[in-house]
């Protein structure tokens, strides 16, 4: 739902992309940068600081943006970049779901965490693996569904801003799975008419 509000926004920072692109700063050292960001931020969560935990979610969230407008406007786009930067997300994505949960932020209408973050974590893996595998069977980009990886981070980073941490997962856990059914319907009608390929390893 953001894809087209996340490529307004790389507009918007299309200068300081420039700039640190003419400055040597590499799209793959910003995606580094996010990660330790990101780990922080799940160190804050396991310590019982969704605050911070949260603001740091969502500064982790810019330079998930920020590396792939340097990427694009420097023309600095490798295809190991993009791989290092799925790779990095979903490190980000578990970690910080599994630091809620240990945290003890996630129990929400009298259910464990466990089952909040658990489900979170695996819908969250999910909408990525529906997309690449879909994509490889050739259905083209599958930016589609209420909860991409932007809309995800927004949730638990707002959501933990707000102190509502819990429901932040919740809504995570629920919606995820909604956009794999999503996806999952957006691949079936565009590969209705195509060979299926053979399952991945």
């Amino acid at each position: 739902m953001l894809s087209r509000l996340k490529r307004r926004v790389e507009e918007g920072v299309a200068p300081l992309a420039l700039a640190l692109a003419r400055r040597g700063v590499t799209p793959n050292l910003l995606t580094l940068v996010g990660l330790g960001v990101g780990l922080l931020s799940a160190s804050l969560f396991a310590l019982g600081e969704p605050l911070w935990g949260g603001l740091l979610l969502l500064v982790c969230g810019f330079f998930d943006l920020l590396d792939g407008a340097v990427a694009r406007r420097g023309g600095g786009e490798t295809a190991f970049g993009g791989v290092l930067d799925s790779v990095v997300d979903r490190y980000v994505d578990f970690l910080v779901l599994l630091a809620i949960v240990w945290g003890g932020l996630a129990e929400a209408f009298g259910i464990s965490g466990l089952v909040w973050g658990g489900a979170a974590m695996l819908g969250s893996f999910m909408v990525s693996y529906v997309r690449a595998r879909g994509e490889a069977a050739g259905t083209g980009r599958m930016e589609v569904g209420v909860a991409e990886r932007g809309e995800r981070l927004l949730l638990l980073g707002l959501g933990s801003l707000l102190g509502f941490t819990n429901y932040a997962v919740v809504l995570v856990a629920i919606l995820s799975h909604l956009t794999v059914l999503q996806r999952m319907a957006v691949a079936r009608g565009r590969l209705a008419t195509r060979r299926a390929s053979p399952p991945a390893p």
